[in-house]
C-alpha cells in the first residue's frame, strides 16, 4: 500500500464516519462544508478558499468551500457538495468521503458541519468570480505547528470558546477555519506514517 493510501485509510478510523442531521442550536443556521484533502508533490495538503469582498457573510476571508442548507438538500453532506461545486467547480463524483468532523459553532450565527473528503490529484478548480478571489493549498503538517497559532478567548453559547488565528504566507486563516483545521491536525497526530509523505515517483 502506498504512503498516501495508508495515510487517508489510517484518516478515515479517526474520523466519525456519519454526521450532519442538519440540527442546529436555536439561533444558529445550519451548514456544511468540504475539507478537501490530496496527495499532491509528495505531500499530503488541504485545499483552501479566500472569499471576495462582495459576498454577505465573511468578506475576504479564507475559507472552506460551503455554505448554508438549502431545503433541497438532503442533508448536511449534499449541501457541502453543491457549494464546492459552485464555488469552486469541485464535481461531486470525484470526491471520496473520508469522514466527518464534530460540528462548530460560529459567534456569526452558523452551526457548520465540516466533512473531510479526498479529491484526486489531477483536480482543477473553476472559481465562482462574485464568490471566490482565489484557492490555493497548504501541506496539511502545517497546521500542526501549534505554536504558530494565535488564540483569543471568549465566551459563546454560555461556554468558553476560542478564536484561533493561523498566518500562512499573504494569508491570515481564522475564525471556524483555523478551528476546524486545528482540530483536524489534532486528529491526524496520531497517525503514522508522517503527514509530509515523501511518495516515489509514479
Amino acid at each position: 500500500m502506498k504512503e498516501a493510501e495508508r495515510f487517508f485509510y489510517h484518516l478515515r478510523g479517526v474520523l466519525s464516519p456519519v454526521g450532519g442531521s442538519g440540527e442546529a442550536p436555536e439561533g444558529l443556521r445550519p451548514a456544511g462544508v468540504l475539507v478537501p484533502l490530496r496527495a499532491r508533490n509528495g505531500e499530503v495538503t488541504v485545499v483552501l478558499a479566500r472569499r471576495t469582498e462582495q459576498v454577505p457573510h465573511h468578506k475576504g476571508q479564507v475559507c472552506f468551500p460551503g455554505g448554508s442548507r438549502d431545503p433541497g438538500d438532503a442533508d448536511l453532506f449534499a449541501t457541502a457538495l453543491r457549494e464546492a461545486e459552485e464555488e469552486l467547480g469541485i464535481r461531486g463524483e470525484s470526491v471520496e468521503l473520508l469522514g466527518a468532523m464534530e460540528p462548530v459553532p460560529t459567534v456569526t450565527g452558523f452551526f457548520i458541519q465540516p466533512y473531510v473528503v479526498r479529491i484526486p490529484e489531477e483536480t482543477g478548480f473553476s472559481l465562482d468570480e462574485f464568490e471566490m478571489a482565489e484557492v490555493f493549498e497548504v501541506p496539511l503538517p502545517v497546521f500542526s505547528e501549534y505554536d504558530r497559532y494565535r488564540c483569543a478567548e471568549t465566551t459563546f453559547l454560555g461556554e468558553p470558546y476560542n478564536v484561533y488565528f493561523f498566518d500562512y504566507g499573504p494569508h491570515t486563516i481564522w475564525g471556524a477555519t483555523a478551528k476546524i483545521l486545528h482540530r483536524l491536525a489534532e486528529l491526524t497526530q496520531g497517525i503514522s506514517p508522517p503527514l509530509t509523505l515523501f511518495l516515489p515517483p509514479a
